[in-house]
């Protein structure tokens, strides 16, 4: 029986690329409605490009060349730059309510820097299980100055979302640069090549899912997406599958 009070996980594993963006924009459309805070776990199996929702995509994109790459490009749902993502990045998504949203609930979540900040606390510390000793500058998971993931925080309409990665193998800052109007240059690294020890995805979500706990002193428990939230994540592919032949 599941606790009244628990965070769901919806855990995705390796998925289709569309499938790794629809399910936590389904979850947040619903939650006034479910009031239930998740987190989503995710790896791409396919590569794809994102971009910020203040930019357009031919703003940012080459989109000859992506189209010449099959990298299809997607907006997400808060602002920043462009993004590369395969199945070498973990992602995870938290879905909560905002302040205003909220019912009678175990939780109240603060300001959005201060649960950024519980998050990002989590993440350092299970990496620091790893053996690897990282630091957050408020968008950015570093070692020794090179970046080993990223986390966003924002509205969007009655949800509040973070949306998080981390590097399992090498970023493909090739692909990416191909693609870019105005390339960039940066370093990356990642959880294989800095930790002392073999690493399973399964178990970094592991540690993750304790620490992510721990941090917001909330149980966390496996979960399923809903009939409807099913029925909303397909509504949403087909729409960015859509937009993609227009464009």
């Amino acid at each position: 029986m599941k606790s009244p009070n628990a965070i769901r996980l919806l855990n995705l594993g390796p998925t289709a690329w569309t499938r790794t963006q629809s399910v936590y924009r389904a979850t947040a459309q619903l939650l006034p409605v479910e009031n239930r805070e998740a987190v989503i776990f995710a790896q791409s199996l396919q590569p794809y490009l994102s971009h910020g929702v203040d930019q357009t995509a031919s703003e940012i994109f080459d989109l000859a060349a992506c189209e010449r790459l099959h990298l299809p490009v997607v907006q997400r749902l808060l602002p920043g730059g462009a993004k590369y993502c395969d199945v070498n990045q973990m992602l995870f998504q938290w879905v909560l309510p905002t302040v205003e949203t909220l019912h009678p609930s175990p939780l109240r979540y603060g300001d959005l820097r201060a649960t950024s900040l519980q998050i990002a606390n989590a993440v350092l510390a299970a990496l620091g299980e790893f053996g690897i000793t990282a630091e957050f500058d408020s968008t950015q998971f570093k070692v020794r100055g090179e970046r080993i993931g990223t986390l966003a925080g924002g509205q969007h309409e009655s949800a509040t979302l973070f949306l998080g990665c981390l590097y399992l193998s090498s970023y493909d800052l090739d692909s990416l640069n191909r693609t870019l109007r105005e390339p960039i240059r940066e370093s990356t690294t990642s959880i294989w090549a800095e930790a002392p020890r073999p690493l399973a995805p399964e178990m970094i979500q592991d540690t993750l899912l304790t620490h992510f706990a721990r941090e917001l002193k909330r149980p966390i428990e496996r979960d399923t997406p809903r009939v409807e939230e099913t029925r909303a994540a397909k509504k949403i592919e087909q729409t960015m599958l859509g937009v993609l032949e227009a464009e």
